[in-house]
């Protein structure tokens, strides 16, 4: 951290679903000089929303929250006013070694005060800037890879997807369709179409089982939002509630039948 940052409180926001550990990670850096907890959050959409909104220096991520992991919402930090990200996790052994692979610190719960003492002091000599967030970033995409983490990722219920500078949660009943174009993937929804930071393969494997359905290589359908379909010229149509036409592949055509059936 800068000389001027070391002027300032390092502002700090928890985001824990579990409110004793957020109580307890709070009255343990209340007893450290110039550490202010700006902010609490008790999912990963919330904290999403108070970190665009609060802008801390740190942000103390749980791992297993509603809605998005903390993982997940480091994956969604961009911009110019990205936090210092530090997991916090009751995973095992195993887990911990996926989590070393993003270069990041990491509490485990229950939380010990030395522990801390050293991840501020840690926090205290880390780079900020541009270059170090896209250092984070790459080392979080790294680390969603590893089986350890992938396997112990939640269920989407909200999907994020980026709107001008900040990320939006929309309820999946608000997304039609997700789709691949010039190697983004996009959500329409409400009449406009946002960028989304999942492959399509991730969100099949995140997606609530039986609510979406791959239609062909370069999209996904909202099964609830499907108001017709049928045979044209040998080719299987999707007509959903927007007015989109969907064409389904034809090695897909059957999967899809069965999956409206």
């Amino acid at each position: 951290m800068s000389d001027k940052n070391h002027d300032r409180a390092l502002r700090v926001l928890i985001a824990d679903d579990e409110p004793r550990a957020r109580q307890f990670l709070e009255k343990l850096l209340g007893e450290h000089a110039g550490v202010e907890v700006v902010g609490n959050a008790r999912g990963g959409g919330e904290a999403l929303e108070k970190i665009a909104a609060l802008k801390p220096d740190v942000a103390f991520l749980d791992i297993h929250m509603p809605d998005l992991s903390g993982l997940e919402v480091a994956r969604h930090l961009k911009g110019e006013a990205v936090p210092i990200v530090v997991f916090v996790t009751a995973y095992d052994q195993y887990a911990v070694e996926a989590f070393e692979v993003a270069a990041l610190d990491y509490l485990l719960k229950p939380i010990r005060r030395e522990r801390l003492a050293e991840t501020l002091s840690r926090i205290a000599a880390e780079p900020r800037g541009a270059r170090a967030a896209a250092n984070q970033s790459a080392a979080i995409e790294s680390a969603l890879g590893q089986p350890g983490l992938r396997d112990q990722l939640r269920t989407l219920t909200r999907l994020p997807v980026r709107h001008r500078r900040e990320v939006r949660l929309l309820d999946l009943e608000q997304v039609p369709l997700l789709f691949s174009r010039d190697r983004l993937v996009l959500a329409r929804a409400e009449g406009k179409e946002y960028l989304v930071d999942y492959t399509l393969q991730e969100l099949e494997q995140r997606l609530p089982e039986g609510r979406f359905v791959r239609v062909h290589r370069g999209a996904l359908v909202n099964v609830e939002a499907i108001e017709s379909y049928g045979g044209e010229d040998g080719v299987l149509v999707l007509r959903l509630k927007d007015g989109t036409r969907v064409e389904a592949s034809e090695r897909r055509a059957a999967e899809v039948r069965r999956k409206l059936r």
